[in-house]
């Protein structure tokens, strides 16, 4: 009777820690939101500019900066010893429809040089309830208005969903659309996330947690060139 009682008490912490997390990840787009407008005051010696979803806004990480935005960030200072001012222009639901109608023109108007990085993290939101063939005409559209050098992302693995084999097909048309401008750099995140565990994954299981986000940064530093996703600086840590 008493180690029945004992796992019951047990099971009960770890449901209120789950729910407390979930909780959090509620408030989440906001709190994220809000952290990257203050991060987009601190100028660098290079800029970085992401767009996207949820994903490139970091959730389900435990700090925005921990997201892969951030490591890739951090990643990016640590191989070129030059400071890195982040515009992460992405939104929390957001289409490729959204992209195109709002961050693209966005990423246009900014003044000044090119930046030194742009990445693009979008279609997740797209597959639940999107259209394939008006999928692949957008993201055709968005990858023409994109820099040289952009990295883009196809779709992750949706692991045992219902939707894995449609977010496998909406990997497959981002690949089949990026062979066509061989100026920007796939980011293989399918291939990537394939293997991906339960405790890489969030209170939601559907976002990434710290160790997703790890994997994810470390896909777009592969793609870039460099060695590593990065890790948070101690100013970060600090200052988020």
């Amino acid at each position: 009777m008493g180690r029945v009682l004992w796992w019951g008490a047990l099971a009960g912490v770890g449901y209120g820690l789950w729910r407390r997390r979930l909780g959090r990840l509620r408030r989440m787009p906001d709190d994220f939101s809000a952290y990257w407008l203050r991060r987009a005051r601190r100028t660098g010696e290079l800029r970085y500019v992401a767009l996207g979803d949820s994903l490139a806004q970091g959730l389900s990480a435990r700090r925005p900066e921990l997201g892969f935005v951030g490591l890739l960030a951090d990643g990016l200072a640590d191989s070129t010893g030059s400071s890195v001012g982040v515009l992460n222009l992405s939104v929390t639901g957001a289409t490729v429809t959204d992209v195109l109608a709002t961050q693209l023109p966005r990423l246009s108007a900014l003044p000044g040089p090119p930046p030194d990085l742009v990445t693009v993290c979008v279609g997740s939101n797209d597959v639940t309830g999107g259209d394939p063939d008006r999928f692949r005409s957008e993201f055709r559209e968005l990858c023409a208005g994109l820099p040289a050098g952009t990295l883009v992302a196809d779709v992750p693995d949706f692991k045992r969903g219902p939707h894995r084999a449609t977010a496998a097909g909406y990997a497959r048309l981002c690949r089949d659309v990026l062979a066509g401008f061989p100026a920007l750099r796939p980011v293989r995140l399918e291939r990537a996330t394939r293997s991906m565990r339960v405790f890489e994954r969030g209170a939601d299981l559907a976002h990434p947690g710290n160790a997703g986000h790890r994997r994810f940064a470390a896909a777009f530093a592969a793609a870039l060139g460099i060695r590593r996703g990065g890790h948070p600086t101690r100013e970060r840590r600090a200052g988020s």
